[in-house]
């Protein structure tokens, strides 16, 4: 269990080095940049929940509930990592995003959040077979779309509780990324059935 989690964490941790890069950047430089942490995840085996929901055995799905927990973790200290670097561009960058996911209705957060988890789980597959150009593209694809990625969420949550600006209402917003997640990331193996080969 302890290695679990460790990894757990570590996933949240590479994830919100990712989230600090893009929040640096910005645009398609940075979302592009941000792939990094999914690459990272995927090459270390880290346990990253949008990584493992659309593989884990129906009957395994509740180890997901303390790997999120891990995730946010990681993801907390790679927010205060970004208190130590942080400029004009970080701030900017983390308003759109907070704002985008406040000002949205649950059901625009659920299936937005679905559309991100199908290609999660489409990047690792190709991963899995040897093919890591969905991983390249499929992060710099969600994240230009504006689709919400729990664990990178949970990172600018984190940022925006360690500078002093968070809202309780993001809870209610990563709640429905949460779900939104786990029902696109089911996608695959849903509509693929048989030729799904994990």
């Amino acid at each position: 269990m302890r290695g679990f989690m460790s990894m757990s964490v570590f996933a949240g941790l590479l994830i919100g080095i990712a989230g600090l890069v893009y929040l640096r950047v910005g645009g398609l430089a940075g979302a592009v940049l941000f792939a990094f942490g999914l690459l990272c995840v995927v090459m270390c085996g880290a346990q990253l929940y949008t990584g493992k929901s659309g593989y884990l055995p129906y009957r395994e799905s509740w180890r997901l509930i303390p790997m999120l927990i891990g995730n946010s973790v990681g993801c907390l200290l790679a927010a205060v990592i970004t208190l130590y670097v942080a400029n004009d561009a970080v701030h900017s960058h983390l308003d759109t995003i907070l704002a985008a996911r406040l000002a949205a209705s649950w059901h625009g957060l659920l299936v937005t959040s679905i559309g991100t988890g199908m290609i999660m789980t489409l990047a690792v597959y190709g991963a899995r077979k040897s093919n890591y150009l969905p991983l390249l593209f499929g992060v710099p694809v969600f994240i230009m779309c504006g689709l919400p990625h729990c664990v990178a969420d949970a990172y600018y949550y984190g940022v925006a509780l360690v500078v002093g600006r968070f809202d309780v209402m993001m809870l209610w917003a990563w709640l429905w990324a949460i779900i939104g997640n786990y029902v696109g990331c089911n996608l695959p193996r849903w509509f693929m059935g048989k030729e799904f080969q994990p």
